[in-house]
C-alpha cells in the first residue's frame, strides 16, 4: 500500500518551510535493492553510501526493465528495530520493508513534508514524478532541520537541471496589456514571448507568431475557384484577428515544465511541443523560464563544466556510484567510461543518463559488470527518475 497525500492545513509559524520545495531539499536518485536481497545487504550498502533508507523494489515482468514496482522502505529505524529481537541474516529486504510508503512530490513544500512525516511517525518520504508515478528522490526530517536552519543545499554551477539553466528575472505582461505595448517588450528586449501572469498564476503565453497572426489577417485563397476553396475561418483565429490585449492573443494553457526536471525532459519537450520557450513552475508559481537557446547555450560548455555534471549529477547522485570507481574522460564533448560496476543493468543505464547531460556529444562506454560471488552479495542500485 502506497500513501501519497497533500495535507491541506499551513502555520504561519515556519513560513520558511512553505518557500522551499521538495526539490530543492531532497537528495536525489534512490538507492534500492530487489526483495530477495539479504538485510544484512541492505545494513552494508547504508554504511557504504551512508544513507538512512533504502527503497524495496518488487519484481519486475521484464528482468532487463531498469525499474520494478515500489514495495516499500526500510530505514535504519527498521534496521535497528530488528536487530534488537533478532538475526538480521535470516531476513530479507521483502519481509522488512515497511510496506505503506508516504509519497511526496517535488513540487510540494517541505512544509507540507513536514506535515507528513509528523502524521505518519516517519522520518523518511519517497519523492515521486507525478507523471509516472516513480522514486526520483529521498526527503528525510534531517532535510527539514536543515531547512529550518537555514542551510540550503549547495547549489551546483551545472546545467543537468532546469532549475540551473532558467533565466529568474522574467518579464511578464497581465491579461489587461495592450497588444501594442506587448509587440513593444518584445522588440526592446529582444525575446521571442512573454508569459501572461495574473496574481501570480499563468494564463498562457503570448508571442511574435500571435502578433504576426493578427499583422497577416485571415487567410485566403485567391482566384477564379476561391469561393469553391475558401474555408470558414476558425473561433480562435478570429479572436486573434479581433485581439486587443494580451489575454485575448496568447496561446493558453501554456507548456509549462517544473524547475526540478532534467535539461533533457525540457529539450523533449521543446521539441515534442514544437514551442520556443518553456515557463519554469514551482508549486504552480511561475520562477523561470527556460528557451531552446539556454539549452544551446549548455550544450556549448567546456569539458571541464560537462564532466563535473557527470560526476555529480549522474555518477554521485543518481546512481550512487561512489567517486573513483569509474574513470571518466571528457574530449570536445565526447565520453569515455572506464571501469567495473555492481551489475549489467549499471553498465547499460549509466552511459544512456549520461548522453542527456548537456554538452555531450557521444558516449564511450568500456564499462564491465563485477561478477556475483554469490546470490546474498547480489543488489542494483538504480536510478529512478
Amino acid at each position: 500500500m502506497k500513501i501519497s497525500q497533500r495535507s491541506p492545513g499551513y502555520s504561519l509559524a515556519v513560513p520558511l518551510l512553505h518557500r522551499i520545495s521538495v526539490a530543492e531539499a531532497m537528495h536525489r536518485g534512490v538507492l534500492t535493492v530487489p526483495l530477495t536481497a539479504p538485510l544484512a545487504t541492505v545494513a552494508r550498502m547504508m554504511v557504504q553510501y551512508r544513507v538512512h533508507c533504502v527503497v524495496a523494489l518488487g519484481e519486475s515482468r521484464d528482468e532487463h526493465q531498469a525499474s520494478g514496482r515500489l514495495w516499500g522502505l526500510i530505514s535504519d529505524l527498521d534496521l535497528a528495530r530488528i536487530a534488537a529481537s533478532e538475526r538480521i541474516d535470516d531476513r530479507t529486504a521483502g519481509g522488512s520493508a515497511a510496506t505503506d510508503v508516504v509519497t511526496v512530490e517535488p513540487s510540494d513544500s517541505v512544509h507540507q513534508a513536514a506535515i507528513l512525516m509528523a502524521e505518519h511517525g516517519v522520518s523518511h518520504l519517497i519523492v515521486v514524478d507525478p507523471a509516472s508515478d516513480r522514486p526520483v528522490g529521498v526527503i528525510s526530517t534531517l532535510d527539514v532541520a536543515a531547512v529550518l536552519a537555514g542551510v540550503r543545499p549547495s547549489s551546483l554551477n551545472g546545467a543537468y537541471h532546469v532549475a540551473q539553466l532558467m533565466t529568474t528575472n522574467v518579464l511578464t505582461v497581465g491579461p489587461a496589456t495592450p497588444l501594442k505595448e506587448v509587440a513593444q517588450l518584445l522588440a526592446e528586449h529582444g525575446i521571442s514571448g512573454l508569459p501572461v501572469v495574473e496574481d501570480g498564476r499563468l494564463l498562457g503565453i503570448v508571442s511574435e507568431a500571435d502578433i504576426l497572426a493578427k499583422e497577416r489577417g485571415p487567410a485566403r485563397k485567391r482566384g477564379r475557384l476561391a469561393k469553391w476553396l475558401r474555408r470558414p475561418v476558425k473561433q480562435a483565429d478570429l479572436d486573434r484577428l479581433t485581439a486587443r490585449t494580451a489575454g485575448e492573443a496568447m496561446s493558453s494553457p501554456a507548456i509549462t515544465i517544473e524547475s526540478w526536471r532534467s535539461a533533457a525532459d525540457a529539450a523533449a519537450l521543446l521539441l515534442d511541443r514544437d514551442v520556443e520557450r518553456l515557463p519554469v513552475l514551482e508549486d504552480g508559481k511561475l520562477v523561470g523560464i527556460v528557451t531552446r537557446a539556454d539549452l544551446v547555450q549548455a550544450f556549448s560548455r567546456s569539458d571541464t563544466e560537462i564532466e563535473h555534471d557527470i560526476r555529480e549529477d549522474v555518477v554521485l547522485r543518481t546512481f550512487w556510484v561512489p567517486d573513483g570507481e569509474i574513470e571518466i574522460e571528457v574530449r570536445d564533448g565526447e565520453v569515455t567510461l572506464l571501469g567495473t560496476v555492481d551489475s549489467e543493468l549499471l553498465v547499460e543505464l549509466l552511459p544512456e543518463a549520461i548522453q542527456r547531460v548537456p554538452g555531450v556529444v557521444v558516449v564511450h562506454s568500456e564499462l564491465h559488470a563485477r561478477p556475483v560471488v554469490d546470490e546474498g552479495k547480489r543488489f542494483e542500485r538504480m536510478a529512478l527518475r
